[in-house]
């Protein structure tokens, strides 16, 4: 959320947010195919809670520098009432519970933004180009059932992960008075790649990410502002080795408040 051309402050938010979540996991070990959960439906995964923190700062030729830091939780209380396969482990019929905690899932990114044009009156739009980093641990919990090959609930998807490049579009335009509209677009691919790890041989990797947020900035004072805004924001992630095979798909719509602090 830039400052004006001639600011060259830093500023801090701090943002909550709350959203629904869809998508699923599924997670192979060896020959024992996992099954494909489904975070509503079969995890009665129905809220994810974020907290944000952002900063930015401006430079005199019209780029900023951005850097971001979120933390997700994913819990669900549920049942079922046939055996799941998840990592290599068969969890018996009965509690099955999704406990994916703030410390399990986090993601770090960092861009540049260049001013393109300017719209209207005062209005200004931003290309950036960056990077995302997710480490996410996903877990769950449930009863082992008699004869299960493996114990562990957990799959650690962070081991594979790679940054992956992000491009982006930004719009900043006031409303008059102390009111400001923003709206940012933003997606990056990462195809099929060695991720230069090695789980019973080569591990290859392909990752998405993608969101638009549209919000609206509130002045407070010269250091203070209030930020309220809706996003969609959509994570994909997919491993494949001789040993592991590892999907998820996470898509989530929901809105965020923030106070941004100026220094």
């Amino acid at each position: 959320m830039p400052a004006r051309a001639d600011d060259t402050s830093w500023h801090l938010q701090l943002s909550g947010e709350w959203s629904a979540p869809g998508g699923w996991v599924q997670v192979r070990e060896n020959d024992i195919q996992g099954t494909r959960l489904h975070l509503s439906d079969d995890l009665d995964v129905n809220d994810m809670q974020t907290i944000r923190l952002q900063a930015w700062k401006s430079f005199s030729d019209g780029g900023e520098l951005h850097l971001g830091f979120a933390t997700h939780q994913l819990q669900g209380r549920s049942s079922t009432d046939v055996p799941v396969y998840f990592n290599g482990t068969t969890v018996a019929p009965g509690r099955l519970d999704t406990a994916t905690h703030f410390q399990d899932f986090i993601a770090f990114d960092a861009s540049y933004w260049h001013r393109l044009v300017d719209v209207g009156r005062g209005g200004s739009l931003y290309g950036s180009v960056g990077a995302t980093y997710v480490m996410l641990n996903f877990v769950v919990h449930g009863t082992l059932a008699a004869g299960s090959v493996g114990n562990e609930l957990k799959e650690d998807f962070y081991v594979q992960e790679l940054p992956v490049p992000i491009f982006g579009l930004h719009l900043r335009y006031p409303l008059g008075g102390q009111l400001r509209f923003t709206a940012d677009a933003s997606w990056g691919r990462l195809p099929w790649v060695n991720s230069f790890r090695t789980e019973g041989g080569e591990v290859k990797t392909a990752q998405t990410h993608w969101e638009a947020v549209l919000g609206l900035e509130y002045t407070l004072s010269p250091r203070w502002k209030l930020a309220g805004y809706v996003f969609h924001r959509y994570y994909a992630q997919d491993e494949s080795s001789h040993e592991d095979g590892n999907q998820i798909s996470l898509a989530t719509n929901g809105g965020g408040l923030g106070v941004t602090y100026q220094f």
